[in-house]
């Protein structure tokens, strides 16, 4: 008798022990916080031309607010505000392509007028509480604002305008896009060391697979790697690369939401022009993505 009472408590210590080694990772955010992000993105793509390297290098900074405005057991409501935009695009054979910063207009400058008006403009986010988006409301409308603000009447050049900017501003695109640096967490929970899945579905697909490090002091450490495939078909440009992702991610363990998330990634394959005769043009793209909270 004394053995088994013995035996049913290490049993119960056991289960004690295995429940406390599970840990919750969700969002936990209160209506009326306000988290303040910037996005810093950098691109090398490299295409070897008849033996010459072609390099073109993509700078990206973007600073948002996210606002809760609701909050219900299946996740929030948020409103998102572009605070500032920044975009500059190098290659090494044609020079600098572009170089605008939405707070800084340029009066005449068609691409400083349109990327002017993504200032102050809201969008409408649901989200789960495992961070995937649900749907993003007023993106359509901020391509009208941006191709009104270019003031560009031509109807050709504005439907073409529209759909190169639907595949970044549009709402899926918008929900797509902010999804990478919010959709981390599982939909069970997880010990140390325990991982899950999860795919990432935008311009680039990313099978990922995450793994709980620790968490401590407040802080949930996150790490991920990802096969990664990224097939686009522009204007007569089509590219099919694939390779390799890794993700480092650290987030409040109260609120969940991120402190800092540092993404690199590496594809290669090839690129093919129509202009070109669709000769098959090897290219590589390296590429890091930092998301990291502001001060309020």
């Amino acid at each position: 008798m004394k053995n088994n009472k013995i035996t049913t408590a290490f049993t119960f210590f056991l289960i004690a022990l295995t429940l406390q080694a599970q840990n919750t990772l969700k969002y936990n955010l209160e209506e009326g916080a306000v988290f303040k992000v910037k996005q810093q993105a950098n691109q090398l793509i490299t295409q070897k031309l008849e033996g010459t390297n072609h390099e073109m290098t993509n700078d990206l900074t973007g600073l948002y607010d996210f606002k809760v405005v609701g909050v219900d057991e299946n996740g929030f409501d948020l409103i998102l505000t572009f605070q500032d935009f920044a975009l500059k695009s190098d290659s090494s054979i044609q020079g600098v392509l572009m170089d605008v910063k939405a707070t800084v207009l340029k009066k005449g400058d068609i691409m400083s007028e349109m990327f002017h008006s993504l200032i102050g403009h809201e969008l409408a986010m649901r989200m789960n509480t495992n961070g995937s988006v649900v749907s993003v409301e007023g993106g359509d409308e901020l391509i009208t604002k941006m191709i009104s603000a270019a003031g560009i009447e031509d109807e050709f050049t504005t439907n073409l305008m529209r759909k190169s900017l639907e595949k970044e501003f549009s709402s899926n695109g918008l929900a797509k896009s902010f999804e990478q640096m919010t959709f981390f967490y599982p939909d069970s929970d997880v010990a140390i060391g325990g991982t899950w899945e999860n795919t990432y579905n935008g311009k680039l697909i990313a099978n990922n697979t995450f793994t709980l490090e620790k968490t401590e002091n407040n802080t949930t450490s996150i790490t991920g790697k990802a096969a990664i495939v990224m097939n686009t078909d522009e204007s007569g440009t089509i590219m099919s690369l694939s390779g390799s992702q890794e993700s480092a991610i650290q987030a409040n363990s109260l609120t969940g939401f991120i402190q800092k998330i540092m993404i690199s990634s590496l594809a290669e394959g090839s690129t093919r022009m129509s202009q070109m005769g669709n000769v098959e043009i090897p290219t590589t793209i390296k590429s890091t993505i930092t998301y990291e909270l502001l001060e309020n």
